[in-house]
């Protein structure tokens, strides 16, 4: 690994936070060989970059959940030792209704290892899991007050990762598959 300069922003933007679309898919979607790792290159940046789209099994692929706008904070929180730091990932995302779909998803994705990947507001893809490393999602549920307050699922993303990974490939939606006859 080669080191380069890290120059400060020169008249560039830096938006924070996440668009509202959130993708999510379980490992057991993947094919064999379809969930990518980072490159193997060695230009700047490919250690942290997936190399390549991720392939699905037929008939599946990512599913997209509206996140309400500034409702999600990602982070990757350094862990460990001196000698053996890691990183520990977490974050939330609100989806608003009673729909039973929600409802279905909340129930069925909390005890499944999953990738997520999330868009910056400048458009850049970023991937929270890996193959044997991936993200738990459980969640809460509130009707709120009468009053006021969030009706809905928080969807908390946690999991364990080195460090950010980028993603340059397309994102197949599993309501775009095409089911195997």
């Amino acid at each position: 690994m080669d080191f380069v300069d890290l120059l400060p922003p020169a008249g560039e933007d830096n938006p924070a936070g996440i668009t509202s679309e959130v993708y999510v898919a379980p490992l057991l979607w993947f094919l064999a060989a379809g969930l990518k790792s980072v490159k193997t290159t060695t230009e700047p940046g490919d250690s942290v970059t997936i190399d390549g789209t991720h392939e699905f099994k037929a008939g599946l692929g990512f599913v997209e959940c509206y996140a309400t706008q500034d409702s999600s904070e990602p982070k990757i929180t350094t862990i460990g030792e001196i000698d053996g730091y890691g990183g520990q990932v977490e974050f939330e995302f609100f989806h608003p209704g009673v729909k039973k779909e929600a409802a279905e998803f909340a129930r069925w994705i909390r005890n499944t290892p999953c990738v997520v990947i999330t868009r910056t507001q400048d458009g850049k893809l970023l991937q929270w899991g890996t193959k044997g490393l991936g993200m738990s999602i459980p969640s809460d549920f509130s009707l709120a007050k009468l009053s006021g307050g969030r009706r809905g699922y928080t969807f908390k993303v946690t999991g364990y990762q080195a460090g950010l990974l980028y993603y340059e490939g397309d994102i197949t939606l599993k309501r775009d598959a095409v089911v195997a006859p």
